[in-house]
């Protein structure tokens, strides 16, 4: 059964009228996965052009809320581990999924990560979702 993803138009990430925004589109493979992409835009630089991690943390728990919701249903973020691999400057494009690996009654267990344009992982994550 195919689960409608819906939308928060004022969602800091995925928000279409959010005029701050990311305003990222999400695609959705399978249920239970989800994609996109960003070019990292030059403000969210953080020391010498790096890209800030509270922003690659942001994508990768937004990534897997989006992967929550496309086969259990809204769920809130418990717990995150987020792991730092390798910096990205600001500019570049990456890629974003993530991905439910178990669900169990209310709890959620799901992964993240992002990578480059050359497919090398720069942050990962897991966490547990609640369903609401």
């Amino acid at each position: 059964m195919e689960r409608r993803v819906e939308r928060d138009e004022h969602c800091f990430v995925c928000g279409m009228k959010n005029e701050r925004g990311l305003r990222l589109k999400f695609a959705y493979p399978r249920p239970g996965r989800a994609e996109t992409q960003l070019r990292i835009p030059e403000h969210f630089s953080g020391w010498r052009r790096m890209t800030h991690g509270g922003l690659l943390a942001t994508l990768l728990d937004e990534a897997m809320a989006h992967a929550c919701i496309s086969s259990e249903g809204p769920a809130v973020t418990a717990q995150m581990e987020v792991r730092f691999l390798k910096p990205v400057e600001v500019g570049e494009t990456v890629r974003i999924s993530g991905e439910v690996r178990e669900a169990k009654a209310r709890v959620l267990l799901a992964q993240a990560q992002v990578t480059s344009g050359s497919g090398e992982v720069i942050a990962r994550a897991s966490a547990r979702f609640l369903k609401v």
